[in-house]
């Protein structure tokens, strides 16, 4: 029979892993933020001001 081999011990895993999924998670959450705001958001009122300037074709 072999010899029970003693276990690691799992303290303070479980707290490390949380750690890093929060800031995995929030960090990536500031990145989309950051691309939405800087690019898509100009994106959409590049087209705001367009349709502002020239109306819409329903109104001609």
């Amino acid at each position: 029979m072999p010899s029970a081999t003693p276990l690691k011990p799992i303290t303070g895993m479980l707290k490390k892993r949380i750690i890093r999924d929060l800031a995995i998670g929030l960090s990536s959450g500031f990145v989309c933020a950051e691309v939405y705001w800087y690019y898509f958001d100009k994106h959409l009122k590049r087209v705001d001001n367009y349709y502002a300037k020239h109306g819409r074709a329903s109104d001609r």
